[in-house]
């Protein structure tokens, strides 16, 4: 049974009706509470809006993925009684039909339309360098005027974002939201250095803009700490004169933190959806909490 529609109203906002918006969880873990509230959220919404819903598994980092957590995500998804319009069925079809792995192709074309714009350059410098110079791992333009090669496959291509640039974000409730892209993330990546044997691969960034535009989203329901990430698809689409994804709304809500006052992460914890469905717990717990957060987000 789908979670049921919220109980106010919000025709007092001028809202996009119908469209597509997307659930595009990462197995790259067991979901957790506040995968549920995200997931519950973009249902609600999708069902006053007359939106349909695709779901997208951002399985991009191979590497991390385990069949474990794919298939959590669809126990997730039914025990929340959440449906989707478009997008895999289960595991088996998401894996011949749907995986992101089917479409780097796509995603490098864009890797390399961006690099014709003249402000991809190359870089060596590891993460671990990088967090020495700030915690929040901001790339502080270390090797922006240096020469690196970009067709050395070891080196990371990053995009230089000029000082200062003003993104908009349009936001779903109509209001908007000025972030300084050069603030919250710096020159950001869009393709990864070569790992072994590997091939490089784009960023998440790249994917998940392509995904989108191919997908026909309109509107996407996002935490806070992807606030800069939206900033910098709207970035690159911009540059690439993608009007289409500039269109876009969005609601970015604040996080789900555990009793320590951390960001959860996915793990097979209590926290984990995983272990509250054998523990017995309500969905209705996250449905009243995603009603709250549509609340705060549509308030005056």
């Amino acid at each position: 049974m789908a979670p049921q529609t919220t109980s106010f109203q919000l025709e007092d906002h001028d809202l996009p009706r119908g469209g597509r918006t997307r659930i595009a969880p990462t197995p790259s873990g067991y979901l957790h509470a506040g995968n549920a509230i995200n997931f519950l959220i973009t249902s609600k919404l999708a069902q006053v809006l007359g939106s349909s819903i695709h779901l997208r598994i951002d399985d991009l980092d191979a590497e991390r993925v385990r069949t474990e957590y794919v298939e959590d995500i669809f126990r997730s998804l039914d025990w929340l009684g959440i449906e989707w319009q478009s997008g895999p069925t289960g595991p088996d079809d998401h894996l011949m039909n749907w995986s992101q792995q089917m479409r780097l192709e796509r995603y490098g074309l864009m890797a390399k339309e961006l690099r014709s714009t003249g402000l991809v350059y190359g870089c060596t410098c590891t993460r671990s360098q990088l967090q020495e110079h700030n915690a929040e791992g901001r790339y502080p333009g270390t090797c922006r005027s240096v020469g690196h090669s970009l067709e050395a496959l070891e080196n990371t291509w990053r995009l230089h974002v000029m000082d200062p640039t003003m993104i908009e974000i349009n936001g779903l409730n109509g209001r908007t939201e000025l972030v300084d892209l050069v603030s919250v993330m710096g020159d950001p990546v869009i393709r990864q250095r070569s790992v072994g044997n590997e091939m490089p691969r784009v960023a998440y960034q790249l994917a998940s803009l392509a995904d989108d535009l191919d997908q026909g989203i309109t509107w996407i329901v996002r935490g806070k700490d992807l606030l800069a990430s939206t900033a910098c698809q709207l970035h690159i689409a911009d540059l690439l004169g993608l009007e289409q994804f500039e269109q876009v709304r969005f609601l970015h809500h604040r996080l789900e933190m555990d009793d320590e006052g951390r960001k959860l992460s996915k793990s097979d914890g209590a926290t984990s959806l995983k272990a509250m469905r054998k523990a017995g717990v309500s969905p209705q717990v996250f449905e009243r909490k995603a009603d709250m957060v549509i609340r705060e987000f549509f308030s005056p």
